[in-house]
Order: structure tokens, then sequence, then C-alpha cells
């Protein structure tokens, strides 16, 4: 039996977004401690690994651990139907995913469980040479201006840190100011990390960052960026394999 109920709408929609802004299907793990999931996109350029432990939920019981395979496009546009004051009940019921909301009214959604495959991917092993902090809207900002003359991006790490877009038209170089960086690390030995990256994935992958979330980049020159930030109780990582060009 699995049951849980949810009051923070607004984190549950964030959650969800998070994950059906890369993959349309993947296997949610449904454990004691709370819903797991780790999944490649259909094009295997990203990977996103998701956790909303069991205090995120209002209350949360799972007697049997389980692995069910979830259509998180259908599940998405259920979701944007909640309303702020709903609470949202979540349970399986033979081979169906149940959803409530409850407010003024009950309104009962559920959608089928696909087979599901019981092995997630396995999380990239990367030793990253540098780390930065910013605030969700500073690197979404830089970034819609890098969308005006490209379609990828390079970032830096060094010194400080910075994004570059070259396109046929004109180009973007973004320089952060020092108040704008929350933190920066890197390692001595390679003193900057650069690496190019699709701008329509990292747009992706930032989709669901509020106004308030901190937003953990990782990177090595030609290797795949960690991105990582909280959702409510819960936290999403995406990994993003580079363009290996110049830019």
């Amino acid at each position: 039996m699995f049951k849980a109920v949810i009051n923070d709408t607004k984190s549950w929609k964030s959650s969800i977004d998070a994950i059906a802004s890369l993959i349309d299907e993947g296997t949610l793990q449904i454990e004691k401690e709370g819903l797991k999931l780790r999944a490649m996109d259909p094009s295997q350029i990203a990977l996103v690994d998701f956790e909303l432990p069991a205090k995120g939920f209002e209350s949360y019981k799972v007697d049997n651990p389980t692995s069910i395979g979830v259509d998180f496009a259908e599940l998405s546009k259920i979701t944007k139907r909640a309303r702020a004051e709903d609470k949202i009940e979540l349970s399986l019921e033979e081979s169906r995913l149940k959803i409530n909301f409850r407010s003024g009214t009950t309104r009962s959604f559920s959608i089928g469980i696909l087979e599901s495959s019981s092995t997630p991917p396995r999380e990239p092993k990367i030793e990253f040479t540098a780390e930065v902090k910013l605030g969700s809207n500073t690197i979404k900002e830089a970034l819609k201006d890098a969308e005006l003359v490209s379609n990828h991006v390079a970032l830096k790490a060094g010194e400080g840190f910075s994004i570059k877009a070259d396109g046929d038209t004109g180009s973007v170089d973004i320089n952060f100011e020092k108040d704008q960086i929350l933190g920066i690390n890197v390692k001595k030995e390679v003193k900057e990390a650069r690496s190019v990256f699709s701008l329509e994935y990292l747009n992706n992958i930032l989709s669901a960052a509020d106004a308030t979330s901190i937003v953990i980049i990782k990177l090595k020159t030609d290797s795949p960026l960690r991105a990582e930030y909280a959702i409510g109780e819960g936290r999403v990582v995406y990994y993003l394999a580079p363009r290996i060009e110049n830019v």
C-alpha cells in the first residue's frame, strides 16, 4: 500500500515540472524514506535525479517499497490543474496511480502504471574542477541574453564566472559581478573550467527553479555539467553532456 498527502502544492507542481521538462516517462521509486527517480532523457544527453523525502509530505505511508513506470507528461498535465488551496492525495490502486485534489470539491484523476525498469541509470562519476553558486534568476536572465544570438553557450569558471555565446548575427559576453556569485571554488591546478552546452537544455533544467532557488553548478572542461537546486523539502540534480566544439 502507498498513500501520501501533499499540502505544499507549489513545490509538488515544481517537482513534477522539474522531471517532465526532460523526460516523458520514467521509473518512480516509492520507498519508505520517500520518492526517488533517476532517468535519462530520450536523446541520452541529460539525466535527472530527483528525491523528495517523506518529511516533505503531510503524511506518507508505504507498506512495501515498489517501483512504478509513470508517464510524467500526463502527470504534469494533471498536476497543473491543482489549485493553491488543494491538498493532493496520491495512492496506488491496482495498476493505476490515483491523484485526488481536495479543497471545496474533490477531484479524482488516475493514470495507468507503465511497465518499468527496476534499475535506474548510474549517476556519472566525474571529478569536477569548479563549483559555482548563483541565484536562479541571475543565471536565467543571462541565458535570455545569450538566446538572442545563439542556441548554445560556453560556461567558464576561473577567477570569476562568465557565459559566452557566439552566433551568425553577433556575440554576447556576460561576466558576473562578485556580489552576484554566491560562491565559487576552482581547483588551483586547473585554474579554470570551461564547457559548451545547449541553451534549450539549460533552460529546461532551470525551468522549475523559483526566484528564491540557489543553483549549484559544477564544471570540468569538456565534461558534463552538474546542476542542483532544492524544491521545497526535495532536491533535483541534473547532468548535461557538453557540445565538444569551440564557441
